[in-house]
């Protein structure tokens, strides 16, 4: 494997058009460049894709790039990667769907999927932690009062019954709740 130098030189090489520098980048990167590409989508043949494209625009884009400062093998991965969440965001989601021929023969068809892809997940997820954090931030009454009203459906004069308070301290807690939760969930 090449030092971190030889990569290096061989990017500033490909940069002033070496088609021989290209050709030994290629042959001392692509593997790492791969499973990078790989690791991402799960997918060999997109991943091919993904390598093609970052070897073909590397090579188109020489002489815009100039002599490359401190372009490395970190640097191509760091490249590959985003052009494979890029591919990954592209991709429509699919979903499977398998069934049996009148002949008894399996057969199965991909089809467009209405559940969320792995970066709405992503967020989903990332949305529902700032929400606990957010929760675990209220006291123990309102917070309850919150998730009572708006998991469970209560409403004020039910809220006041259950937990033995008066209403309009219910109503007050759940409007001051919901403005922290408000403050607490939007972005920094």
């Amino acid at each position: 494997m090449a030092t971190p130098q030889d990569i290096e030189t061989l990017l500033a090489r490909v940069a002033l058009g070496d088609r021989g520098a290209f050709k030994a980048l290629y042959e001392q990167t692509s593997g790492v460049i791969m499973a990078t590409a790989y690791r991402v989508l799960q997918n060999r043949d997109a991943a091919e894709d993904v390598v093609q494209e970052v070897f073909a625009s590397l090579w188109n884009r020489q002489a815009e790039a100039g002599v490359p400062q401190s372009r490395t093998l970190a640097w191509l991965c760091v490249v590959t990667r985003n052009r494979a969440l890029d591919q990954l965001r592209k991709r429509p989601k699919e979903v499977s769907i398998h069934f049996e021929t009148d002949a008894g023969e399996e057969g199965f068809h991909d089809a467009a999927s209405d559940s969320p892809g792995v970066f709405e997940q992503l967020s989903f997820e990332q949305e529902h932690q700032r929400l606990q954090h957010c929760l675990g931030q209220l006291d123990t009454g309102p917070r309850e009062a919150v998730l009572l009203a708006y998991m469970d459906g209560l409403t004020h004069t039910e809220l006041a019954q259950r937990l033995r308070r008066p209403l309009g301290t219910i109503k007050a807690w759940t409007r001051r709740s919901l403005m922290a939760l408000k403050l607490c969930m939007e972005p920094a």
